[in-house]
Parts: C-alpha cells; structure tokens; sequence
C-alpha cells in the first residue's frame, strides 16, 4: 500500500465498549450531546435499518443557531430517526424533534424514552440485549410503528473508567454484534395498516457524546463496521477544524476487542447530490499489517451534512486471508451547519410537535 498517511496526532476521544457507560450522562454544557445509534443489515444483505435516539438532536436548525439570550438554561432538541432501506432504496425515512419535556433518561438504568419511542436493555429467556420501540409520525397523517430486539452477541468487550466517561468526546462501542430481529409497521391515514415488513439479521450498537458544538469540532469524520464469519471490523477516520486526521481501526474477535492506529489513504472522490465530496475508496493500514479497504456502493441516505452507505470492506488481519462483507459506513461533513439557510432546508425534512415532516 503506497502514499499511506499517518496520523501525529494523539487521542481526541474516549474509547470503550461498555453496558454500564451506556446510560445516559446527562451532559450539561449548552451544546452538549449524546445518541445512542443502532443499525443492522439483513441476512441476504438487501435490507438496511438504522435507528437514532439522541437527546440534543445536532442536526437540528435549532442545535446550531445562535444561542438565546433570554433563555440562559440548556435547550435540548431530543430527536427520534428511523431508516428502512431496500438494495440500496429508501423505503421509510424519518426524523422526529420533540419538546424537552417528552425525553426521560435514566443516569442509572440503561433505558430511554422520546415521545412514544423508547429503547432499553434486558433480559429474556433466549438472551440479553436491547428492546427497541419507535412509533412516530411519517407524514400529514401517517404513522410509522416498529419493535425490534438487538440480542447482544458481542458485547461489553472493554470497560469504562470514570475518566473516560467525563471526556469531553466520548464512543462506546456498546455491542459491536448483536443478532436482530423486528417488525416495521405503516398506517395510512384512516389509520389503517398498510404495510408490514418482517426483519433479521446481524446489527451493531453504540454511544456517542461530547460537550462542544459539533460542527465546531469536527470537520470530517468518516466511521464504518462491517461483519464477517469469524471477527468484526469498526473503522474511524476523523479530522478537527485545525488538525490533522486520525484513523482508528477495531477488531472483534474471540470475545475480545483490540485498538489500533491506522495509517490511511483516499482517493476517488465525487460529490453527492447535497454537495458533500467524499472518497469513493478508503484504506487502512496498521503497524502490525491488519488492512482494511473500504469501498462504497450505494448512499442510502444523505442530507447537507451527513451520508449514510452501503459499501463493500476487505479485511485482512495477520493470517494473510481476505475477508468481504458489506457493511454500513457514514461520512460526516457538519460544516454546513452554520449556514442559515441549509439548516431552513433540513428543517423541512424534520417532523415536530407530533407531525411528519413536510418532504
């Protein structure tokens, strides 16, 4: 591997895989936020589901705008998102804000509720893992409901001190593998159902927080996993305003969860329908000689900050043997976050007050 780049630059976030850091923190800084993201693909590969619960939603006009003066206290923005794909094809895609008042965290328990959406973690007797309930509203009228269960097949794989939990940029890798299975729900606007969609397949979760603005912080960040026979894969390529990218790479295997710095290289970029350039090819490469390539196929979901895809990972660890899945990766560009006038365009796809969005 030629003209790979190496990052210089030390640790910007706290890593971990833990139940217990998955609890809400309660971060009080005005910018301040957490989400707790799950996703999982199918097991022919076809069908993609990603779920976001977060408590200050950083995607939102309001997170972004200019802080009020007559209002001194922290204002969330909680935020529900759903994502049903078929090869590559939106299916049901939508994002609800709620007021403060419809978000209930527990600093203690892992569990969650936003508006009649909630996840939380149990147990039952075919396994542990995460029960996850979404029921928002899909357009003028129209209702999406869905129950899933994320069955933790990898998980708890690092624990977190106190430190790591008060960093002020914080990803816990909660359940790097979780078998998943569920059912999507849409009623019309009698309220008659209308469709239902069975799923299963193999899904992951994590964590994230930080106290400072993202789009202060981050100036591209790029984060994938993929899933094969025998380990699993987690990837991150994240670069700040004034610094230089760091590539992080992850690798699951028997029972264990190991951090390695990765020296990268990209190459082919286009742009998306948004505008956002991103690299169309993505390599990794550790000191050891673990290497990851990262080629995306199809976006299946994208808006002025952020692009969701499906691409095809070739890992390949000491034993010299490539491995190929398909797998779920992310490019975030949140600089557009500034401007007013995107953020009045993204308001349009965002529902509130109980309503869908308006496109």
């Amino acid at each position: 591997m030629s003209d790979i780049t190496v990052a210089t630059t030390g640790d910007r976030t706290a890593f971990c895989s833990s139940v217990k850091a998955d609890a809400w923190q309660a971060r009080s800084a005005e910018k301040a936020y957490e989400w707790w993201y799950f996703d999982a693909l199918s097991d022919d590969g076809r069908e993609a589901v990603v779920i976001v619960f977060t408590d200050n939603y950083v995607f939102s006009p309001r997170y972004a705008a200019a802080s009020d003066p007559a209002r001194p206290t922290r204002q969330r923005t909680p935020a529900v998102s759903f994502l049903y794909s078929v090869d590559g094809k939106v299916v049901f895609r939508t994002v609800s804000e709620f007021t403060e008042r419809q978000f209930c965290g527990s600093t203690e328990l892992v569990e969650c509720s936003i508006g009649d959406s909630s996840f939380r973690l149990d147990s039952a007797e075919y396994g542990s893992g995460y029960f996850v309930t979404v029921d928002v509203p899909l357009g003028a009228n129209r209702r999406l409901k869905a129950t899933f269960e994320w069955l933790s097949i990898e998980a708890d794989l690092l624990p977190a001190d106190e430190t790591a939990v008060g960093m002020p940029s914080f990803w816990n890798m909660v359940a790097t593998r979780s078998d998943v299975s569920g059912k999507i729900e849409f009623f019309g606007r009698t309220g008659k159902l209308k469709r239902q969609v069975h799923f299963r397949g193999t899904g992951y979760h994590d964590h994230v927080a930080g106290d400072a603005p993202l789009h202060d912080t981050i100036r591209t960040r790029q984060w994938g996993r993929a899933h094969f026979t025998d380990c699993t894969a987690i990837f991150s390529l994240q670069s700040g305003p004034d610094e230089a990218p760091e590539g992080k790479l992850f690798v699951v295997r028997d029972g264990a969860i190991r951090e390695r710095n990765a020296g990268f290289e990209e190459s082919r970029f286009r742009r998306d329908r948004y505008g956002i350039k991103f690299p169309t090819r993505l390599r990794f490469l550790t000191e050891d000689n673990i290497r990851l390539r990262v080629k995306p196929l199809k976006v299946i979901d994208s808006n002025f900050y952020d692009l969701r895809l499906l691409s095809e990972m070739t890992l390949m660890l000491r034993d010299g043997k490539p491995r190929s899945a398909i797998g779920i990766t992310e490019f975030l560009a949140p600089k557009n976050m500034k401007y007013r006038l995107f953020r009045w365009f993204s308001g349009l796809k965002i529902g509130k007050s109980g309503k869908g969005p308006i496109f």
